[in-house]
């Protein structure tokens, strides 16, 4: 990656947040109050009472992340950026228009937003997607780092024969955009990104949910095995923390050797079996039983957050933790 000095961002300082109101966002945001002024970027304006019923009277811009005018406004007085925005839904009947536009478009914009602006850092949100080779299959052996990217290409994203394929390509393709913006521009801020694995973990607030229809496509793994009649196959063995990846994220804004660097975070490999035998050890009612004890791992490829954990100061949760929280958090809610 390119590299250039480092201003660094202070406390106090003002981060503006894309993606707020998502899974991950809300527990950045959250993490952001203890120690930084937070400005939300939201599509909205309907959802700002509740989001101020959860963060408390947070400032905030009304735009899309498509667009450049009203970017500009939001970032202006702001140091730093920590965009999340992004879709991440296999519900999609157009790859293109729902999955591979928003997802460049939103990240190359907010790039050019900050050209010329006060901004020192933008942390990105990408993801494992944009790492993980899907046609090299589990690769027993293989140890991925954030050294690898994905060869899908935009064309492979719009043509992709299933939704997962067309929802990969689009985090690649869009991290690949912000790499080579930063190469091609001479930006007065550095960039930052982070790749994480399947996210598990509590809500931050139940607020925004409308249903339990609505919870985020990874928490419906742990939770789909609720008054399931047997366990799914698992399909992306590597988890982390929700909470640890927010870590990641502020953290990235402030390390120096965070200056355009990618860090892959995952606190290592499960599977939907181990999941179950969890939350039946944890004495939770209606869960499958599977084969209890049998574990996938060995069979498919791991990752290696070692420079995360270095760099970013990671203390990765256990997997229990995790599925426990969430579900405890899940039967409570009352819509």
């Amino acid at each position: 990656m390119t590299n250039k000095k480092y201003s660094a961002i202070k406390k106090g300082d003002t981060i503006l947040v894309t993606g707020a109101t998502g899974f991950i966002g809300a527990w950045v945001v959250s993490k952001l109050l203890n120690d930084y002024k937070v400005k939300l970027v939201i599509r909205d304006e309907s959802k700002y009472p509740k989001l101020k019923e959860i963060f408390g009277a947070v400032d905030y811009a009304v735009c899309n992340i498509d667009d450049l005018d009203s970017l500009k406004e939001a970032v202006n007085g702001c140091q730093g950026v920590i965009h999340l925005a992004s879709p991440f839904t296999f519900k999609v009947n157009n790859y293109e228009e729902e999955l591979m536009k928003p997802a460049v478009e939103g990240t190359t914009t907010i790039l050019k937003a900050c050209l010329h602006s006060e901004v020192k850092r933008i942390v990105i949100t990408s993801s494992f997607a944009a790492i993980y080779d899907a046609a090299k299959g589990l690769q027993p052996h293989k140890v991925y780092t954030e050294k690898e990217f994905s060869p899908l290409t935009y064309e492979d994203g719009v043509n992709a024969k299933d939704p997962g394929m067309a929802y990969r390509a689009s985090k690649s393709v869009a991290e690949k955009a912000a790499w080579d913006f930063i190469k091609q521009q001479d930006a007065n801020f550095d960039i930052s990104v982070i790749c994480p694995s399947m996210v598990f973990g509590p809500l931050y607030s139940t607020t925004l949910l409308k249903s339990l229809a609505d919870i985020n496509s990874s928490n419906a793994v742990i939770w789909s095995l609720v008054n399931a009649s047997e366990i799914p196959p698992t399909k992306a063995p590597l988890y982390v923390d929700v909470r640890d990846v927010a870590d990641a994220h502020v953290n990235a804004l402030v390390s120096e050797n965070a200056s355009n660097s990618r860090y892959l975070v995952s606190a290592g490999d499960y599977d939907t079996q181990e999941i179950a035998d969890i939350l039946r050890l944890a004495k939770f009612k209606n869960i499958p039983a599977g084969t209890p004890g049998q574990r996938i791992s060995g069979t498919h490829f791991k990752g290696d957050s070692s420079k995360a954990v270095k760099d970013l100061g990671i203390q990765f949760r256990p997997l229990d933790q995790s599925v426990i929280e969430l579900c405890h958090q899940l039967l409570a809610y009352q819509p």
